[in-house]
């Protein structure tokens, strides 16, 4: 799942950074590389510009999206992974089943006697 996210967010990546540079600023931008006036031909006169920026505006919201959500799954992760060794080991192990074997006494030592 995190995987698929993350491949998403990078082909947003691109696909925003190519939007970005094919609308024309101060210099015209890339947008009059390809071709000069044929983008206008296929957008209209003032198309290209209202189609790059909603797109632009599209591709924005879903690259903070797919942020916030990559996000929540690797903090989940991460809090699996905070654990110490000894906790997950007992979480992992199944407790033993009380054996009713009886204990054997308790024996003091031979130089602790009481007097």
């Amino acid at each position: 799942m995190v995987t698929f996210l993350v491949i998403l967010f990078i082909l947003t990546c691109f696909l925003m950074i190519v939007v970005i540079l094919l609308q024309a600023g101060k210099g015209r931008g890339l947008a009059g590389t390809f071709g000069g006036m044929g983008s206008s031909a296929v957008f209209g006169g003032r198309g290209a510009a209202t189609f790059l920026s909603k797109t632009t505006a599209i591709l924005a919201f879903v690259y903070m999206s797919l942020c916030l959500v990559i996000g929540y799954f690797y903090k989940q992760e991460s809090e699996v992974q905070r654990q110490s060794i000894i906790q997950q080991q007992a979480t992992e192990q199944p407790s033993l089943p009380a054996t009713d074997v009886p204990m054997a006494p308790l024996q003091s030592a031979p130089g602790d006697s009481v007097r």
